[in-house]
């Protein structure tokens, strides 16, 4: 039975280091490149960006006059009347139809000319709404960035943790090895090699489920990178950094200034206060002028030449007022105050989220630095603990379960120091996220 284990426990070791196959290998920026390309998310900002751009144009277009033109060319039938119709000579005649040939041609402008600034506005309000979603497509990619290296840095910690627990199973075999050799030649007794075996048992489940978190963690990198799920994937597993402090108030004024979505917000307040004036000036009275030409050609049977050839034209200004609108410029006017007042009370509770969001952050950093620095420290104490503990047990001056724990607080705290390290990187990430830098590697 425990030479099965020793073989099984082998196998697993053998197939966690040497791989199947062949895989590429990912490093941090190729990652953030694939998921920038990948994210839908991204797309559609970048094509709401677009269409808000295009609302620019159509604004500006309010400014200039605007153009028509018209021709038709055909065939006409004119039926016969039923009145009675008199030749030269008084002599009443049958009446018939005739045809004709009809050519027409016609042109058309209208300028606004005065609108109490109104075009302006609405110039302003799209220039806005288009700076807004520029800012929205910026936040959107830092979210896709620091999402991507969270799920990057999971898959490092899983794998590291394996390696902890494919190293931590192989002394478990050793040590239960020698126990079962001391055990038949009667050094031991039999209740320490139980307890050996259940403590290798219990460290073979922690390697299933440390090896089913690390497979999780793969798949979902995989669907962020958009890359086949069956697809070998390899990262750069080093987390070496060197930590450094962070100053709250710092941070909270530079997220004051450059985080995008608080930038989109400001901008969408002026949108919304531009179109507010919009809405205003509609109830004034309007100045248009207009032109139009228009030119048509008949071609009768027989030569005929009375109206051939007509032609008009005209250019003239107008007033426009709507005197009565059943209430519809009211209403919008209502409308555009209230868009205007939501527009305030989302930047509010924005800027309330972010500073609460980069707190959290901050906390979490300061936290991750201090288990970093303690979990160096247990690391290397856990080492020296179980060198003496197998020392102590070697000599009979120990116990089966001194070693025991002590192996598995050195596992413990191994765990722990791979833990703050990737928790550390990550909120580094978030913190350039929260506060508008640009979320890239450590």
């Amino acid at each position: 039975m425990t030479f099965r284990r020793a073989i099984v426990a082998q196998m697993l070791i053998l197939c966690a280091l040497v791989p199947g196959a062949r895989a590429e290998q990912y490093n941090l920026e190729r990652c953030l490149e694939l998921a920038l390309e990948a994210s839908t998310n991204v797309g559609m900002s970048f094509e709401q960006l677009r269409s808000a751009r295009s609302d620019v144009l159509r604004s500006y277009g309010g400014l200039m006059p605007s153009l028509s033109l018209n021709m038709w060319a055909g065939h006409s039938w004119a039926g016969p009347t039923t009145g009675i119709v008199i030749d030269d000579q008084g002599r009443p005649i049958q009446p018939s139809g005739f045809d004709y040939e009809q050519y027409s041609f016609s042109i058309s402008s209208q300028l606004n000319v005065f609108n109490w600034g109104a075009s302006y506005n609405t110039i302003d309000q799209s220039k806005r709404s288009a700076d807004a979603a520029a800012y929205d497509l910026e936040y959107t990619r830092d979210l896709v960035r620091a999402l991507t290296i969270r799920e990057y840095y999971e898959l490092v910690r899983q794998k590291k943790l394996e390696e902890v627990q494919v190293a931590n199973l192989e002394a478990k075999r050793r040590n239960l090895e020698q126990i079962e050799a001391f055990y038949k030649i009667g050094s031991r007794t039999k209740a320490d090699y139980l307890q050996a075996r259940v403590d290798y048992s219990n460290s073979e489940l922690l390697l299933m489920n440390v090896r089913n978190a690390r497979a999780i963690a793969d798949a979902r990198l995989k669907s962020r990178l958009n890359i086949p799920q069956d697809a070998p994937l390899e990262v750069d597993e080093s987390i070496d950094f060197a930590a450094t402090g962070v100053d709250l108030n710092a941070e909270i004024d530079y997220m004051f200034e450059h985080r995008s979505d608080l930038l989109a917000s400001r901008h969408r307040i002026d949108a919304a206060r531009a179109g507010l004036s919009v809405s205003e000036k509609q109830r004034y009275p309007t100045v248009d002028a207009s032109f139009n030409y228009g030119w048509n050609d008949r071609t009768f049977p027989g030569g005929g030449e009375v109206f051939k050839n007509n032609y008009s034209w005209s250019i003239g200004a107008f007033l426009n007022w709507n005197l009565f609108d059943r209430f519809q410029t009211k209403s919008g006017i209502q409308s555009a105050k209230a868009q205007h007042r939501i527009a305030e009370y989302d930047l509010q509770q924005a800027k309330i989220d972010a500073v609460l969001d980069v707190k959290q952050i901050v906390l979490n950093i300061e936290q991750a630095t201090e288990r970093l620095e303690l979990a160096e420290e247990t690391v290397a104490a856990a080492e020296e603990n179980l060198r003496l503990a197998e020392e102590r047990y070697r000599v009979g001056a120990g116990t089966i379960l001194e070693t025991i724990e002590a192996s598995s607080s050195l596992t413990s705290a191994q765990a722990s120091l791979i833990d703050a390290r990737v928790d550390y990187l990550v909120n580094r990430a978030d913190l350039q996220r929260a506060t508008g830098r640009i979320v890239t590697t450590p």
